[in-house]
């Protein structure tokens, strides 16, 4: 193969993996017009950035003010619409008053158990949030598609029902109060839900079903979705995640499918102050209307009962072949046939001379080096990452704002390292050959784990019979044409690249190893374009150059900036009973603005160390004595008697009254073991935390309400009762004066922060 074509191939290979990512999304001006027909981003970000404001997490003045903007919205649509309120206690303990937003287009037949649902949330993560992307996209998206289906007079013989629900930040509460207490609930057959996790990035396509997904999947095809970002790899991958949108509310509760749609990366993003109407990517927004416009009409028409059936499919989205999908059944026969494909190619090549064991040794050996190579790098060159860079610590989500250079940095690593342990050269097509069976054979092995244990990633086989056909046709050519095996290599390429990316987005850069084994397996599949290449270590020198170019690039966004700032938290918390004050944070680096209230020397042995409900658990790392300010207390009534049913047992009944503005409430026992009938003003909590000592209920506070408490304890031991009551006001009080923050800082999402808590310990009698 001359120079230039290997030039040229290398240019064509770049091309494709360039598609493999931008073929994913529309561009941002694909819905440019701002004609009254059509449905225009322009219009929808309008609804962005009036619902993004200001942080409006449930309980806040905010949250009132974007409810009302959205009610007069759907009213200019000539909708009629009412608020649904209801008190709330989930299965975690989690306890509020949250208060839908819902409206219906009558359908022109409408039958039972064939309403669609179009959902999003309109509360914003707790505090600081702005919630563009999460989820004020989703409800520009519902606002402006159904705008667009009107005036284009679109008649639909389902039911469309809408429903902006509340409370999904803290605990999915509004979603279940629809569930559980809605009349409308009760004739649903398809909910399509609109998420986000970050504030760009092309939107998943994530399917929940109890039963097979095949008559959804097949329905999804036929809606004829211009970019379906859609796989079963996805479909598993959710299904052993802990993770649960509101959709997963109707599935567990009413055994009712969905699709949500969500984009996931600038992951850093995620939750934040940052969460702007400016850091929402134009792109994602577009992607997220593309669903709206095609999914709504389609399973608006559709007898939505017809959607259920036992079979699952495996399914995959491809450029020119758009959506390719098959039964699960097919998965142990494709896996049987590539092992009779694989053996039978190797058959043929020892008896043609093809193929030779000191070859396959050496293949084995080479392959086996670069596989233990890139795990190690993988995993502990993010160790290292975080060694030169221990500010990290404090993205408590586990992606940087650096992020993508890092993962740049490693993909050019991973090449280097596997084109310097490949550099050495071919005398004879034996070995070239050869060497293609290690990569084939782990492939293999692989995808019989897959058609076992994890059923939705079966499409990986596909690539691999490709990969049969060009050791095929190294077999039968000595000099086989660099274009067809370039051609027989984009299922690879257009499979795998954007999963190279996907998974230290979607779980953090901790999971660059991922990244670094699939390089080297992608690799494995495209052998037969790089054999002929005698240069290799210059592809591996080009690489590390580039390694470095990346790694100096991340490095010097590394240090927090205006432009990427530092999450930092701290909380005023006054304990009643011991009239003792500590400035608390969660941080583990300290920094200028901590500094004037903490010391390094702080230690946690001051005060308790509450874990208060989040999303990673997590607790107090500084705490620092300080003046005690007597901020008003909670007022608080009990009432207990022996119950006369269950002996050795005192039932309690607990008046608790705020006495100041409060958005949140967390009660506490040191034991609660035998703790039962949980009650929250009327609310009954139908699963209890398992450890002593932790929150039994959080409550978040809407309208100033009384909570008004009920439980059950036996009475083998005293027990006692802690209330902390918090407000994120920290900045903004008449008690204690904290300065802003540095432009170069920021709130640090997923814990209780710029609070002023206090504590109230109860002996129960």
């Amino acid at each position: 193969m001359r120079t230039f074509t290997k030039f040229l191939i290398f240019i064509a290979l770049g091309t494709l993996i360039y598609l493999s990512f931008s073929t994913l999304t529309p561009t941002k001006n694909y819905y440019g017009s701002d004609k009254a027909e059509n449905f225009s981003l322009t219009r929808a970000l309008q609804h962005v950035k009036k619902v993004a404001q200001e942080p409006h997490s449930i309980g806040t003045e905010a949250h009132s003010k974007v409810r009302n903007y959205l009610v007069q919205e759907l009213q200019k649509l000539d909708l009629e619409v009412h608020t649904q309120k209801a008190y709330n206690l989930n299965a975690s303990g989690i306890f509020t008053a949250p208060q839908n937003i819902i409206a219906k287009i009558p359908g022109t037949n409408p039958s039972s158990n064939n309403d669609l649902l179009v959902l999003t949330h309109y509360d914003s993560a707790v505090h600081s949030s702005y919630g563009a992307s999460d989820a004020a996209s989703g409800l520009a998206v519902i606002l402006e598609g159904i705008r667009t289906l009107k005036v284009q007079q679109k008649n639909f013989k389902n039911n469309i029902i809408i429903c902006f629900s509340d409370a999904e930040e803290i605990g999915l509460n509004g979603a279940e109060i629809f569930v559980k207490k809605h009349p409308w609930a009760e004739n649903i057959g398809l909910v399509i839900n609109f998420e986000a996790r970050g504030s760009g990035g092309p939107s998943n396509t994530i399917i929940e079903t109890n039963t097979g997904n095949a008559k959804l999947v097949e329905a999804f095809q036929n809606a004829d979705i211009p970019y379906p970002l859609a796989t079963s790899l996805m479909y598993s991958v959710y299904k052993v995640l802990p993770n649960s949108t509101d959709a997963t509310v109707f599935r567990e509760n009413k055994n009712i499918p969905s699709f949500f749609f969500a984009f996931i990366d600038d992951h850093y993003d995620y939750h934040t102050a940052n969460d702007t109407y400016e850091r929402l990517d134009r792109k994602s927004l577009a992607h997220q209307a593309s669903y709206f416009l095609h999914m709504i009409p389609y399973f608006a028409n559709t007898d939505l009962k017809s959607l259920t059936t036992k079979e699952d499919y495996v399914y995959f989205n491809f450029p020119i072949a758009h959506f390719v999908k098959y039964p699960f059944s097919y998965i142990t026969p494709m896996v049987f046939l590539a092992w009779i494909g694989f053996i039978g190619l190797i058959i043929y090549g020892f008896r043609k001379n093809k193929l030779s064991v000191r070859g396959i040794g050496k293949g084995f050996l080479n392959f086996g080096l670069a596989l233990l190579t890139l795990v190690f790098v993988g995993v502990f060159g993010w160790k290292l990452m975080l060694l030169l860079n221990p500010e990290y610590v404090e993205n408590l989500q586990g992606f940087t704002s650096n992020g993508h250079a890092y993962i740049a940095m490693f993909v050019c690593l991973s090449i280097a390292i596997i084109f310097f342990i490949y550099r050495k050269k071919f005398k004879n097509p034996t070995d070239r050959n050869s060497y293609f069976i290690t990569p084939l054979f782990l492939w293999l092995l692989i995808n019989t784990g897959i058609a076992i244990y994890f059923k939705g990633a079966a499409y990986f086989i596909i690539p691999v019979f490709f990969a049969l056909f060009s050791l095929w046709i190294l077999f039968r050519q000595k000099q086989p044409n660099p274009w067809l095996l370039l051609l027989l290599g984009i299922p690879a390429i257009f499979i795998f690249s954007p999963l190279i990316q996907f998974f230290p987005i979607a779980l953090g850069l901790k999971m660059l190893s991922i990244t670094t084994l699939l390089c080297l397996l992608l690799f494995g599949l495209l052998w037969p374009i790089f054999a002929n290449y005698n240069k290799k270590h210059f592809i591996s020198f080009m690489a590390l150059m580039a390694c470095g170019f990346f790694f100096i690039k991340a490095q010097t966004k590394a240090s927090f900036s205006e432009e990427n700032q530092k999450p930092n938290s701290l909380v005023y918390l006054a304990d009643i009973n011991k009239t003792k004050a500590y400035w608390c944070s969660y941080d583990q680096i300290l920094d200028t603005y901590t500094k004037r209230f903490l010391t390094e020397e702080s230690l946690m042995q001051n005060t308790d160390n509450r874990v208060f409900h989040s999303k990673y658990n997590s607790g107090f790392t500084f705490a620092q004595p300080t003046e005690y300010i007597n901020i008003p207390k909670a007022y608080i009534e009990i009432k207990s008697d022996v119950d006369s049913i269950n002996k050795g047992y005192t039932n309690y009944r607990l008046k608790i009254l705020p006495k100041r503005n409060i958005n949140r409430m967390e009660l506490l026992l040191d034991r609660n073991d035998t703790l039962t009938k949980v009650k929250a003003n009327g609310e009954t909590q139908k699963q209890l935390p398992a450890k002593a000592y932790k929150s039994f209920l959080t409550y978040y506070a809407v309208d100033k309400d009384t909570l008004n408490l009920s439980f059950s304890l036996k009475n083998n031991k005293p027990a006692k009762l802690s209330i902390y009551e918090a407000s994120n006001d920290l900045l903004d009080n008449p008690w204690v004066h904290v300065p802003p923050r540095n432009k170069d800082m920021m709130p640090k999402p997923f814990v209780l922060n710029d609070a002023i808590i206090t504590k109230q310990e109860i002996a129960l009698p």
